[in-house]
Parts: structure tokens; sequence; C-alpha cells
């Protein structure tokens, strides 16, 4: 039973990640993002591959899952979504800007592959490749948005699609 309570134990402990570093003003500004980012590409992505597709499942759930997939899983990808996007600002070039994507993408994969080795999930017809290669795809309209709202950022994805 408290082996389900490593959703909950993630998540608080990615909010004092975030929490750590990031400004408070900067977390109330980038919430949104966060949610619909995070939280919400999380929702319509574990609902498609937990209990539609199967191609895996959590071994450990609580009373704060739904269909299988443990509410604070998907909310752990709030904090995670407003530390990538609060450090975004930190690329000054294309190339820096696909490390960054690619950086996360690969922690993204590692991290899930850590909870596959740790037995907290179950890959039935996934890999952590696919995990990376998703991420990817995950981070990318979180960053397309952020270039297309900040001005600051906006000269890299003119830079880029060059």
């Amino acid at each position: 039973m408290l082996n389900g309570l490593i959703w909950v134990n993630l998540f608080f402990f990615l909010m004092l990640v975030m929490i750590l570093a990031v400004p408070r003003s900067n977390i109330i500004k980038l919430l949104p993002l966060g949610l619909f980012g995070g939280f919400g590409q999380s929702v319509i992505l574990l609902s498609l591959v937990v209990p539609v597709l199967g191609w895996w499942r959590f071994n450990y759930t609580d009373i704060f899952s739904v269909a299988g997939i443990p509410l604070f899983a998907s909310l752990a990808w709030t904090p995670v979504v407003i530390i990538y996007t609060y450090y975004l600002g930190l690329t000054r070039n294309r190339m820096g800007l696909y490390s960054y994507i690619a950086t996360f993408s690969l922690g993204t994969g590692l991290f899930v592959h850590w909870l596959y080795r740790a037995g907290f999930l179950e890959f039935v017809r996934w890999n952590s490749l696919i995990t990376v290669l998703v991420a990817v795809m995950l981070y990318a309209p979180v960053t397309y948005f952020i270039f297309k709202t900040n001005r600051e950022l906006g000269h890299l994805f003119l830079e880029a699609e060059k």
C-alpha cells in the first residue's frame, strides 16, 4: 500500500525542486502553462497509453488513481514543465535550443526507465527509447508556445526556421 505513495512523494519532491529553482513570481506566471503543458498533456498521453492502448501500466496505484493512472503521476509534470519553461530563456542559439530539448527529453526517458527498473511501472509494448522520442514531442508544443508568446525568445524561433 505504501508503494502507491511513490507518486504523491514524486509530486511533492518535484514541487520542492521547482520552489527552490524558480522564483515565486515566475511560478505564478508559468502555472497555467505548467497545468496545460504538464498535467494536461500527461493526462491525455497516459489516458491513451495505459487504459486505451495498454502499452504500459502502473504497478502501484493509490486512492488517487483513475483507470489505473495515478493522479499524482500526472500532476508531477506540472513543476517539470514550469522548470523547463523558466530555464528555456537561457538558450541563446539554435543548437542551444536543440540541446536543451534533448537534455530534458533524455532526462525524462532516464527517469521513466528508472521507474520501470524499480518496478513502479511495467512496459507492455513500450520502451525507454520511445519515451525519449515522445518526450521530445511533448516538450515541442510548450517550446513553440513560449517562442510565439515571448518576445525575448522569439528571435530563436525565427532563427530556427531558417
